[in-house]
């Protein structure tokens, strides 16, 4: 039976029949139909009588998984969250009339305005810094500037000083500033961008960052990754010996679901495929995009998909508590202590 380390939990809180285990939520990107996403953990709370932040001892997101996972870092219920993206969604992207507008201005310019963005997310978030998280959050994003991962950390280690003196909404500005949507977001001088570019399923820098950060054993790992709606068009044989004008519309969303396939892959590899689970609804064609996005549609298919992951959750998830996670208070404004090297997003 695998041991954690004492700073995640003491040995007496596990016994033989709840063995030493390690829990993970990886919530990925998906613009305007992570409503699925977070519609399908709201399911999960009313169909089986539970709280998810109980289950998990580290929750990953990236882009609008990221905006969920710091929702429920602030402690609020998947259906809360929901009520609010749904809003944010319909404030952030205009309505299908203003699209030749759209268009047009995407091309010397982003579609979308960050100030509107902002705005919503601060009535998600309000003013919480990270550290005010009540759970062990990792969110990616990347540094244009210095062509860099760029993760952002609540201080769960001693090492993470900085990032929890930040605001949420400057957090979740950056993991969700997706090129042409957005400007890029400015956070302490540096220009980030939505992680979603290299990391959007989180799921192996959640496994990545509880080994070498936290110390726990690949074996006792444990990850439910829930996507935002897997579609998967038929791209036409003409585009095999296409340019760019071929490639151009189809690119995006295929960097995407090959890099979700390929992170997913690598998880099984890194803890096994017992220890892996990964949801999400597949249809076909483009129903749904990162900007529209029909909620009730989404609603709909998250309460049918989520029907066959309760009792999936209940066997694989449901019985393990959370350790108790307690940030690490940073140190009034000095250096880095010689000798200790600094990680991408959780810089002293």
């Amino acid at each position: 039976m695998p041991n954690l380390p004492a700073h995640l939990t003491s040995r007496s809180e596990f016994t033989d029949e709840s063995p030493c285990r390690f829990q993970i939520l990886a919530l990925d990107g998906g613009g305007a139909k992570a409503l699925f996403t977070v519609l399908v953990l709201a399911h999960l709370e009313e169909d089986l009588g539970i709280c998810i932040n109980d289950s998990f001892d580290l929750i990953a997101g990236t882009s609008a998984g990221g905006i969920i996972a710091l929702g429920l870092g602030a402690g609020m219920r998947p259906k809360d969250i929901a009520e609010h993206y749904e809003d944010l969604v319909e404030a952030v992207f205009p309505s299908a009339q203003r699209r030749l507008w759209r268009l047009a201005r995407r091309l010397t310019a982003p579609t979308y305005d960050s100030d509107v963005l902002r705005m919503e997310l601060a009535k998600l978030l309000g003013h919480r810094q990270l550290s005010d998280s009540t759970k062990r959050l990792v969110i990616p994003s990347w540094d244009v500037q210095q062509g860099a991962v760029h993760i952002f950390k609540t201080p769960h280690h001693p090492r993470l000083r900085r990032d929890g003196r930040l605001q949420m909404v400057d957090v979740a500005m950056a993991t969700s500033a997706a090129p042409t949507f957005f400007n890029a977001a400015h956070v302490q001088g540096q220009r980030l961008i939505d992680g979603g570019v290299w990391a959007n399923n989180p799921s192996v820098v959640a496994i990545s960052e509880a080994v070498s950060m936290l110390n726990v054993p690949l074996d006792a790992i444990r990850v439910l990754s829930v996507g935002a709606v897997d579609q998967r068009p038929n791209h036409a044989e003409r585009i095999d010996n296409g340019g760019w004008l071929n490639w151009a519309k189809p690119a995006a969303n295929l960097m995407i679901t090959a890099s979700s396939r390929g992170v997913q892959g690598t998880a099984m590899h890194l803890i096994g495929k017992d220890d892996f689970v990964r949801f999400d609804a597949s249809v076909s064609g483009r129903v749904f995009a990162l900007d529209r996005a029909n909620p009730k549609a989404l609603a709909g298919l998250a309460a049918g998909e989520s029907r066959s992951l309760s009792p999936l959750f209940s066997e694989r998830f449901g019985d393990h508590v959370a350790s108790t996670y307690t940030p690490i208070s940073a140190p009034s404004e000095h250096a880095a202590e010689p000798g200790i090297p600094t990680t991408p997003g959780g810089a002293p």
